[in-house]
């Protein structure tokens, strides 16, 4: 990739209530695989999958974080993050949201967005459609 290129923006759906918990300070995606070296740095959408993950809600690391909304957003596009790095778990790094024996996707400048926006997301990485692009880019996101 040429030095003026930017990585690719990309959307990854996670099922709730951890794609909420990034929004809330969660800074660690657990994956099986691990992302494409080109896609480090580049900028994320966080998708709130359709199916949530039930064990999760009694997980304590989601129990220890500011008050979840009593209806999370389904469907939607949450937040833009930044993927600064990938790396297979080792020795219990990346407490307390690292999971042992998953490749811990690091995320940082996590920001929310002030309204989810419903989108259709889909497994592994995925193109955001430039209409979606647009939205995103249109709204006033905090740091």
């Amino acid at each position: 990739m040429p030095e003026t290129e930017l990585p690719p923006v990309r959307g990854l759906t996670i099922k709730q209530p951890w794609a909420w918990a990034i929004t809330a300070g969660k800074n660690v995606e657990n994956r099986s695989w691990k992302v494409p070296e080109k896609y480090i740095g580049a900028t994320l959408l966080v998708h709130a999958g359709l199916r949530p993950a039930p064990d999760a809600f009694l997980d304590a690391r989601i129990l220890s974080l500011p008050a979840m909304p009593p209806r999370l957003a389904a469907g939607k596009v949450l937040a833009v993050a930044r993927l600064a790095g990938c790396h297979r778990e080792e020795g219990g790094c990346c407490a307390p949201w690292g999971d042992a024996d998953a490749f811990h996707w690091q995320l940082e400048d996590v920001r929310p967005l002030p309204e989810p926006l419903k989108y259709t997301g889909a497994l592994s990485l995925w193109t955001p459609s430039p209409a979606l692009l647009q939205k995103v880019q249109a709204l006033p996101l905090s740091p």
